[in-house]
């Protein structure tokens, strides 16, 4: 689980660094609040389809359209708490990545954790890959236990063990034709 865990939380920081660095590309380095909870939402979104069971493997639609959803309220969610209570200016020097974010009243050059896109976007998709990733369990039985008691031949026709009332009325209805 550890290991689905981690995996998730890169999975995350790959996928918002590259929605961050899209924004950045856009002229968006600090992005005021109506860009920074869309894009929010639109990386909760793209983590929701990607982590966990991706939205290609067999039968997980339903599942990563559920992910998606749900990915595109929590993300605006932890958006809000990023730009709220992630207001440490960023250790080391960005360069063109960072800039002051107006919308928050930033006064340094290099940006914070919480305003920038690029750092806020990854932590975000960070929390949400690794909770996606963590929760899917690639080990379940695939066979439902109704479907494990009934096994079939290669023909297709059902091979189970007969009930004990049609036993004795085989053996009966040999012992008549004897």
């Amino acid at each position: 689980m550890l290991g689905r865990l981690i995996f998730g939380m890169l999975m995350g920081l790959f996928v918002g660094g590259l929605m961050g660095f899209g924004l950045v590309r856009l002229g968006f380095a600090a992005p005021g609040p109506l860009i920074a909870y869309l894009s929010a939402a639109v990386t909760g979104v793209l983590i929701g389809l990607v982590a966990g069971k991706p939205i290609w493997a067999k039968d997980a639609k339903i599942e990563a359209g559920m992910k998606a959803f749900v990915g595109a309220l929590l993300g605006a969610g932890l958006m809000f708490a990023a730009r709220r209570w992630l207001t440490m200016p960023v250790p080391f020097s960005l360069g063109a990545l960072a800039a002051a974010n107006e919308s928050l009243n930033e006064t340094a050059n290099t940006g914070t954790i919480g305003g920038l896109a690029i750092t806020s976007l990854a932590s975000i998709a960070a929390v949400l890959g690794g909770f996606y990733e963590a929760d899917n369990d690639p080990t379940e039985a695939q066979e439902t236990p109704a479907s494990a008691t009934k096994k079939t031949a290669a023909g297709g026709k059902r091979i189970a063990a007969p009930d004990e009332g049609e036993e004795l009325d085989e053996e009966q209805g040999s012992e008549a034709k004897k």
